[in-house]
């Protein structure tokens, strides 16, 4: 484990120490990403992920806040509660492709339910080289979603 690899994983455990939640911290870093994985075991993993990942990305945010005001630079840092990430973005692909055999099926545009940025991105990337649909973000702030339709 490398010094600021050890660093990142001893002030996000003091971290969750202090917001009283038991979690195990581990720490991994994605060389080709440059990016620390930051891993959270909780036997109640609801109160860290909350609703849709709400409180999940919010952590997430308040962690590399609390990196910095440690360590003086940002640290680019996903975390993940129980594989929780893992586990939407199978739905994420499931809901996707379901929802392309319906627009292929009826060929008219269908819009996924309203998510956060990050899971509209990988809905986007997740479709991005599918020869027959195109994908599109539209509405506002937390009605924000996206829609699949046919190329034309």
């Amino acid at each position: 484990m490398t010094d600021t690899q050890t660093q990142v994983t001893q002030l996000s455990q003091s971290f969750i120490d202090q917001l009283g939640v038991a979690a195990k911290v581990k720490v991994a870093f994605d060389e080709a990403g440059q990016i620390y994985q930051i891993n959270l075991e909780s036997n109640n993993p609801g109160v860290l992920i909350g609703h849709h990942g709400e409180t999940l990305s919010a952590l997430q945010l308040l962690i590399g806040q609390h990196l910095k005001a440690h360590t003086g630079e940002w640290v680019n840092l996903v975390v993940n509660v129980n594989d929780y990430r893992q586990r939407r973005e199978e739905d994420l692909q499931q809901l996707a492709d379901n929802t392309v055999e319906r627009v292929l099926a009826t060929g008219q545009p269908h819009s996924l339910p309203p998510m956060p940025a990050n899971e509209r991105r990988f809905v986007h990337m997740y479709l991005a080289e599918h020869p027959s649909i195109k994908t599109e973000s539209m509405g506002d702030g937390r009605t924000r979603s996206v829609v699949l339709s046919t190329k034309e």
